[in-house]
C-alpha cells in the first residue's frame, strides 16, 4: 500500500508534465497529418497519416519506440518531422522516467524519516550534551533530558526511566553491545545520516594519501568483519 501511494504522489507531483507531454504529442501529430495528408499519397493511403487522429497514433508509436510501420511519413517535410520527433521522444521519455523515479525515492526516504522522527514526540527522550543526538533534536525541536555521557544516558533507558536515547549509532551499537545487551534493544534503520571526514590545512600534501588509503580500506572484504567486531549486534 505504501508502495502505491508513493507512485500516486508521484504521478500527481508530475502532472504538469505529463499534461505538457500529451499537448506536444498531439501538436507533433496533427503537424504530421498536415503535411502528410497531400493528395500525392494517395497512392499510399494505407500507410500514410491521413487523418489527424492518425498522426496522433503514429506520435504515440513513435514515441514509445514500438513502432509497427502501419503509419509512415511519405513526405520529405514528414520525415524531417519523424526524425525531430524521434530525438525528441528519447529525451522526453528519460525524463519522465527520471523524474518519476527521483521523486518515488523522495517520497519513501523522506516518508520514512518523518514516521521514524515522530515516533519520538511525546516520549522521555535523552542525550548527551552536546553530542550530535542532542544536536539533531534541537534541530527538530523535541524536548530531551540531558545526560553528562551515553553510559548514565543508557543505564536510565535500562531502568525504564526513558523511553529513547538519541547519539550517534556507533557509539550506541558498540556501548549497547557491550554493557547493555541484555536490556536494551537497537532498532534498525538510522533517524538522519551522519558523515565523518578529516579536517586539513588547505593544499595539504596528506589529502590524496587518504583519499587513496580510505579508498582501498573500505573497499577491502576485512572491512566488513571490522565493523561487525565493533558494531555486530
Amino acid at each position: 500500500i505504501a508502495a502505491l501511494k508513493d507512485y500516486r504522489d508521484a504521478l500527481a507531483d508530475l502532472g504538469p508534465l505529463l499534461i505538457g507531454i500529451v499537448v506536444f504529442l498531439a501538436v507533433t501529430g496533427v503537424i504530421m497529418w498536415w503535411f502528410e495528408r497531400a493528395p500525392a499519397n494517395a497512392g499510399h493511403s494505407d500507410q500514410a497519416v491521413t487523418t489527424w487522429h492518425e498522426g496522433v497514433y503514429w506520435a504515440v508509436v513513435t514515441m514509445t519506440t514500438v513502432g509497427y510501420g502501419d503509419k509512415a511519413p511519405k513526405t520529405t517535410a514528414g520525415r524531417v518531422i519523424a526524425m525531430i520527433w524521434m530525438i525528441a521522444s528519447l529525451v522526453i521519455v528519460s525524463l519522465l522516467t527520471t523524474t518519476l523515479v527521483a521523486r518515488i525515492t523522495v517520497n519513501q526516504v523522506d516518508g520514512s524519516s518523518a514516521a521514524r522522527i515522530s515516533d519520538l514526540a511525546g516520549k522521555r527522550v535523552a542525550a548527551v550534551t552536546d553530542s550530535s543526538g542532542a544536536e539533531f533534536l534541537d534541530e527538530q525541536r523535541l524536548g530531551y533530558q540531558k545526560f553528562a555521557n551515553l553510559p548514565e544516558a543508557l543505564d536510565a533507558l535500562a531502568a525504564g526511566k526513558l523511553d529513547a536515547v538519541v547519539n550517534s549509532v556507533g557509539a550506541l551499537r558498540y556501548l549497547v553491545n557491550k554493557r547493555f545487551a541484555d536490556k536494551i534493544e537497537l532498532p534498525n534503520g538510522v533517524l538522519a545520516p551522519a558523515y565523518m571526514a578529516f579536517a586539513l590545512p588547505l593544499n595539504s600534501p596528506l589529502r590524496r594519501p587518504l583519499d587513496r588509503a580510505l579508498a582501498i580500506v573500505t573497499a577491502s572484504p576485512d572491512w566488513q568483519a571490522v565493523e561487525d567486531t565493533y558494531f555486530a549486534r
